[in-house]
């Protein structure tokens, strides 16, 4: 198959589980497919290279910088998106992630009568009406206008995504679940030992959603000798500096920026628990990351994270937004080595048997195969 997908983000730049998603599902497609991505092109990036057999197509924003919430960059790439995904030629099937890669990619799907299969992580309609205001205001009406479109397929990654989906008037019968995936052995070929202070890290997009600051006061209530690493990029990272040094905890807290893959895991894997204190997630990929680099996760109680974790078993569950909460089960598990164990070894088991990327790449190929086939 000839396959067109589209994102916002792609590599170098997988900041975020959507990214490193399409990534890892475009690379393994590649070995028997042509794939081609549609992506935001920023400084310093080839706006047309081939890796791992990915023919990657960069569209000019006006920025170029990673400002995903920009109208004026979102306009852009939508419009150059269009343009280039025409002059590329016809395509079997055309596979975009939400939210401004949809429009062009349906435009075309549409006008080559050619079939359209979508992958919604989440919908964001509550969380940017109360970050953003108006432009929020702005910014739901477009999900909800795209989520309204005709497709041949939506992919999602829980079932708590699908739930939302059919709740915005998604009919169920279009929706397949098929969740995030993790490269287990890539993640074992890294050997790296725990660090001998007792290290907490985040991992993912420094957004508000993310509640990163959260964490940051958890933390900083802690009577014992710790140290935090905030692994990401985003707009929220300059506001959480400077709380870390109003909590006089800026020498305890690293913030690496976008770090490579390599770094990542070795990260992960040296620290003794993950938390990702978040309000809005879809599926929650550092989540099966900590769990295939041995490390005890600790998330938020919403419900993609529930569906995922099993408190007490495979993590610990603390109550959205109560840093008290999230404070006592920090101190829990730093404290206790064999709960810290008992978690990371039943994550491990966990990731192996359901989350393996090779798999989540076969599923989706199916989905593909089929929705090709029915034209």
């Amino acid at each position: 198959m000839r396959i067109l997908m589209a994102s916002d983000l792609f590599y170098p730049l997988l900041l975020g589980g959507g990214e490193k998603r399409m990534y890892e599902v475009a690379r393994r497609l590649a070995k028997k497919h042509e794939i081609h991505i549609l992506t935001r092109r920023f400084k310093g990036l080839l706006s047309y290279e081939v890796h791992e057999g990915v023919h990657i197509h960069r569209v000019f924003v006006p920025s170029g910088k990673i400002k995903l919430e920009s109208s004026s960059d979102g306009s852009a790439f939508m419009l150059g998106a269009l343009s280039k995904g025409i002059n590329l030629g016809d395509f079997d099937l055309y596979a975009p992630q939400q939210f401004f890669p949809i429009f062009p990619s349906w435009l075309i799907a549409k006008a080559k009568r050619k079939p359209i299969i979508a992958t919604i992580h989440d919908i964001y309609r509550e969380t940017w009406l109360q970050k953003y205001g108006i432009k929020g205001a702005l910014m739901a009406t477009f999900e909800k206008a795209m989520l309204k479109l005709p497709y041949t397929r939506i992919i999602t990654v829980s079932n708590s995504s699908k739930q939302k989906l059919i709740q915005c008037g998604v009919p169920e019968h279009k929706i397949e679940v098929i969740p995030n995936g993790v490269d287990v052995k890539e993640f074992d070929e890294v050997r790296v030992k725990k660090s001998e202070k007792q290290r907490v890290i985040y991992v993912g997009r420094l957004v508000g959603y993310k509640h990163v600051d959260d964490l940051l006061v958890a933390f900083s209530g802690l009577d014992f000798d710790a140290e935090l690493f905030i692994v990401g990029e985003g707009p929220e990272r300059k506001n959480l500096k400077n709380l870390a040094r109003k909590l006089k905890i800026h020498d305890k807290v690293t913030f690496t920026g976008f770090v490579d893959e390599r770094r990542k895991i070795e990260l992960i894997k040296s620290s003794r628990v993950l938390v990702l204190p978040s309000s809005t997630e879809g599926f929650g990929i550092a989540v099966i990351e900590a769990w295939a680099a041995r490390t005890a996760v600790i998330v938020s109680n919403i419900p993609a994270l529930c569906e995922l974790v099993r408190n007490g078993k495979t993590g610990l569950i603390f109550k959205l937004r109560n840093i008290a909460d999230l404070k006592d089960k920090l101190d829990r598990v730093l404290r206790d080595k064999v709960l810290r164990n008992k978690l990371s070894t039943n994550g491990y088991k966990l990731v192996k048997k359901k989350f393996e990327w090779d798999e989540i790449a076969n599923q989706i190929e199916k989905i593909f195969e089929v929705s090709k086939e029915k034209g």
